[in-house]
């Protein structure tokens, strides 16, 4: 390789680190049309095209890259990489267990691997690969992190979890990662004095390290201290060294609204946090405050139905803010999730609604027509929620966890759960659990809360199921995990957004029988009650 080459790698991959990738990728192309067989180049080349999106581009410089040095392990963990990236962990896997034997103490692959095993839904696959890289570096901070966060997001084994971060801690002092999860594996131990010590400790050394004061928050506000919470809980905006606020132009609105002027009220995160918020909505209109809402659009409906005061604009959040234009009274803007931080401050300013969402009445009159008449309940059940960074391996359960319910021969049973459940509906059937399905019901959000509102009763894991069923108002035993969401609080029977959701918790990770055999004989004693 030539002088002048090598100086426009070391440029180029200057140029990427420090993300001008269009500058990196002029010298990675010049250093091609010169050596079309140069790996260095090809990896870059193809690194600056997965870091703007462009997959196609990307996956073509690693297969060309791979083709050319077949044993390469970086060629083969770029391709690795750029898969799990595109959502085809499975395919990356795959790429990855086809290199030699030889390579198994690489510890690129390995941590390539348990990235990819993990995303895969290979829980064990990924255990092994960290392993493993650990017996080639003990002190691999990516490993000893991520190895932790399988046994406490996925596996729920805290006590396993904090001597991982424990060990990354140690070797690691200064690494955010490592500080701030064992924190978290701390406070889910039920070390929560601990906990929150373990952060204060850190905030006073760190002040201005977000995850720390993020973590905290997380913890107040599920303890229910939530005059401590919120206002580090406005962090969310500003995580992984990003600020991904929206900003409509307008200056933050701080509670006052001048005669004439209006608010925007803008949605945030999942539908379901954004319907949880909602609960806050009545309060401005109380304040007879202005209110233009800008939501999902999946719920614009739903909002404009239920809040009739409020204006409502359905929007794809694609960055558009000619719509804005409408309303020239708008004044002052803040995000839907930050209403909390002004009007729910602690336990008492929760108020005892009798739900706050109103369904379509045309759709319910239609799946009355479809239930019909019966002299039991007619019990809605949904069991999966979440994905993968929300916890889906803790949160839900199998279909077969309800079969007990089968018992209740006085009551009818829907399925209130997203998805292909085919196989599932029939699997219950066979155990006497008969549950009627309709697929329609998933079509929109309006037709799912119409489904919901003529049902005696919600029986459901944390997923949107819950928020819909109370903000409904409409009766619903929530089934949680150990530790489960900060908003459903750490213990109690009862959720402060919710008066009409009863909570049942577990008492050991994974097991679900003592749950549902209390919702089962809560369910009984409901019908001999009637």
């Amino acid at each position: 390789m030539s002088d002048q080459i090598a100086d426009a790698l070391v440029q180029a991959n200057a140029l990427l680190d420090a993300g001008d990738f269009g500058a990196a990728t002029g010298l990675f192309s010049r250093v091609l049309a010169e050596r079309p067989d140069s790996i260095d180049a090809l990896l870059g080349q193809g690194e600056c095209a997965l870091r703007t999106g462009d997959f196609e581009d990307a996956r073509d410089c690693f297969e060309t890259a791979r083709a050319l040095a077949p044993g390469s392990v970086r060629a083969v963990c770029a391709l690795a990489r750029l898969l799990r990236s595109d959502g085809d962990a499975a395919g990356a896997v795959s790429v990855l267990q086809s290199v030699p034997a030889a390579a198994v103490d690489d510890v690129e692959l390995q941590f390539e691997l348990g990235l990819s095993c993990n995303a895969a839904g290979d829980v064990e696959g990924a255990m092994r690969a960290y392993r493993q890289l650990l017996t080639v570096d003990p002190n691999h901070l990516g490993a000893l992190v991520n190895l932790g966060l399988v046994y406490l997001s996925q596996l729920g084994d805290a006590v396993q979890a904090q001597l991982m971060f424990e060990r990354a801690r140690k070797a690691h002092p200064r690494a955010v990662a490592a500080q701030a999860n064992y924190g978290l594996a701390l406070f889910e131990h039920g070390e929560f004095e601990r906990a929150i010590a373990h952060f204060d400790e850190l905030i006073r050394a760190n002040p201005d390290t977000v995850e720390y004061r993020w973590n905290r928050a997380l913890c107040f506000l599920q303890r229910g201290d939530y005059s401590r919470g919120w206002p580090d809980y406005e962090l969310r905006h500003v995580r992984g060294g990003r600020d991904v606020r929206r900003d409509f132009g307008l200056p933050v609105w701080e509670g006052n609204t001048p005669t004439g002027s209006s608010v925007l009220v803008y949605g945030e995160q999942g539908v379901g946090d954004e319907i949880m918020f909602a609960s806050c909505l009545p309060d401005l209109i109380d304040r007879r405050a202005g209110v233009v809402l800008e939501c999902d659009a999946r719920l614009a409906t739903l909002f404009a139905r239920s809040f009739p005061p409020i204006v409502v604009h359905g929007a794809a959040r694609d960055g558009n803010r000619a719509w804005l234009q409408r309303y020239p009274a708008l004044k002052a803007q803040i995000a839907i999730g930050s209403l909390p931080g002004m009007l729910r401050t602690s336990a008492e300013n929760f108020p005892k609604h009798g739900g706050y969402f109103v369904a379509d009445p045309a759709r319910i009159e239609k799946w009355r027509g479809h239930l019909g008449a019966d002299a039991g309940l007619t019990i809605g059940l949904s069991w999966r929620g979440g994905t993968r960074k929300t916890r889906a391996d803790l949160r839900s359960m199998e279909v077969q966890e309800f079969f007990p319910l089968a018992a209740l021969k006085q009551h009818r049973f829907v399925c209130l759960q997203r998805g292909d459940c085919k196989d599932e509906i029939a699997a219950a059937r066979a155990a006497g659990l008969d549950m009627q399905w309709w697929p329609e019901a998933f079509d929109d959000i309006e037709e799912l809360a119409a489904l919901i509102a003529v049902l005696d009763r919600v029986v459901s894991v944390d997923n949107t199921v819950v928020h819909l069923a109370g903000a409904l108002g409409k009766s619903c035993f929530a089934i949680l995990s150990r530790v489960p969401d900060w908003r459903y609080r750490l213990d109690g029977d009862e959720m402060p957004w919710y008066p009409s959701v009863r909570l049942f918790r577990q008492t050991r990770v994974h097991d679900w029988q003592e749950v549902i055999s209390a919702v089962t004989a809560a369910l009984g004693a409901v019908g001999r009650e009637r």
